[in-house]
């Protein structure tokens, strides 16, 4: 139909807090991005949408009908452990037409309310996560600039997904152009219909692809797609990422804004040894079987979704992390191990050879210890290990070890000297794999993928003889 509204949602992998406050990384912007707490998509708990419009406070969600300009930006402080904050700026820019925030639901053919909303679906939808043409029938483009930041060190966000949230009729039409690769991971159907529903991918160049949203039926259905970025889509100083984006409707059109969840691994050694963070993510796509370069009508019984399932990037050991609520200090370093679903294997990249062991045998001043890591990998990264031989509580630079872990392996060893101000008791070692060296160089501070685990080491002293008591025994 002609005066109709629909919209669609681009979708960030990383997740954001859901109650308004002034931003902890922002101080000129407010973080109002939401969970859904109503809607039939599987990922309602997944998916958090940024908003638009939020003057103040009181804009819960967002504020609809608010005239958006270049550089509007919507901000999202995202709580990580440790008491740290995963930062994300994403900003409009290269605008041509009048664009305006949107509340989905607005319009009673509109889609995205029945799959994410806050309060219902129609008018009684809270969530303001969309911008719209301002102008009836106009077509509207706009590239979105996103980048991340973990205590002012530029972190890379993984991908961008985009959603029909309206019945997209069959003279509608939208796309999206990034860095990397797109797969459709949601899906509204209406079979009954007899209107097909086309989709489309197309290869731009060696490293940009397009999704295209070519037509609809006008009938209760919509996609949702995730681009995931390649190496080539961030910016060599900020890790900023662009998506390019075009609409055209019958009526109004509109685009949302949101992220997808991350978990974050932390260290269990004592709280003296810092903070490492690993931020992973917790979500991937499964292969849709959508062929780039081939039309592709998904309102079909027999097209079947495969949607998002946990995700497995590198990791140490047997098994990967399973995320960390609260810091896990202790004594004995094993609150990883009884926390979360993975239980101890999530801890057991650290050798047995290595974990009890007689001062005598492994650690006196001089010995070569050569330690054999397995991990698992899908791209090229690094492992970094410490050992506190000085038992200042800390790890320092002259107890570090550092490996490459490339693809094509599935162990790495490293190696230490022990030194000669080495004290033969207890110790703590820490284990850090990540892809970017520079972000595991050190013991402490935040990592984007991978994984981080510490083991007590015991370090067995001679034995000790009451002189008292005859060692002879008759």
């Amino acid at each position: 139909m002609d005066y109709r509204n629909f919209i669609f949602g681009l979708v960030f992998l990383l997740t954001i807090i859901s109650q308004p406050i002034k931003a902890q990384c922002f101080s000129n912007g407010f973080a109002t991005a939401a969970f859904a707490t109503g809607g039939s998509s599987p990922n309602t708990k997944d998916v958090l949408w940024l908003t638009w419009g939020a003057s103040s406070s009181r804009d819960t969600y967002g504020k609809a009908n608010v005239t958006l300009n270049n550089n509007s930006t919507s901000y999202a402080s995202i709580p990580i452990a440790g008491g740290k904050f995963l930062c994300i700026e994403a900003k409009l820019i290269k605008v041509v037409g009048n664009i305006q925030s949107y509340r989905p639901g607005n319009y009673t053919g509109d889609s995205l309310d029945k799959l994410y909303n806050i309060g219902g679906i129609g008018a009684r939808n809270k969530l303001v996560c969309g911008i719209k043409n301002g102008v009836s029938g106009k077509f509207v483009s706009f590239s979105l600039v996103c980048k991340a930041y973990i205590d002012g060190v530029p972190a890379r966000l993984t991908g961008v997904v985009i959603a029909d949230a309206e019945s997209l009729s069959d003279i509608e039409n939208f796309y999206a152009i990034g860095s990397g690769s797109w797969t459709l991971i949601d899906l509204l159907k209406n079979t009954s219909s007899r209107e097909p529903y086309v989709i489309r991918k197309d290869n731009i160049n060696s490293n940009q692809q397009k999704i295209s949203f070519l037509r609809g039926n006008d009938d209760r259905t919509g996609g949702v797609t995730f681009l995931t970025f390649n190496d080539q889509a961030y910016d060599k100083k900020d890790l900023s990422v662009t998506v390019d984006v075009g609409l055209r409707g019958g009526g109004v059109t509109a685009i949302a804004l949101g992220l997808l969840v991350p978990k974050t691994d932390t260290g269990d050694a004592p709280e003296s040894y810092g903070v490492p963070l690993h931020v992973f993510n917790a979500l991937e796509p499964i292969d849709d079987q959508i062929a780039v370069g081939q039309n592709k009508n998904i309102n079909i019984g027999d097209y079947k979704l495969s949607g998002l399932r946990t995700a497995v990037g590198g990791y140490l050991g047997s098994v990967p992390p399973d995320g960390d609520i609260n810091m896990l200090f202790g004594k004995l370093a094993m609150g990883d191990d009884l926390d979360g679903y993975a239980g101890s294997k999530e801890e057991d990249a650290w050798p047995q050879e290595y974990r009890s062991f007689s001062y005598k045998a492994h650690y006196l001043p001089g010995y070569k210890m050569k330690v054999v890591i397995p991990y698992h990998t899908k791209k090229n990264g690094y492992i970094t290990g410490w050992i506190d031989f000085n038992l200042d509580g800390k790890f320092s630079d002259d107890e570090k070890a550092i490996v490459n872990a490339p693809i094509s392996a599935k162990t790495a060893t490293l190696e230490w000297t022990v030194p000669k101000n080495r004290i033969a008791r207890s110790t703590y070692v820490r284990l850090r794999f990540g892809y970017t060296k520079s972000e595991i160089d050190s013991p402490i501070g935040a990592a984007i993928g991978g994984e981080v685990e510490d083991t007590r080491i015991i370090i067995q002293g001679r034995a000790i003889v009451n002189p008292v008591i005859s060692p002879k025994i008759k």
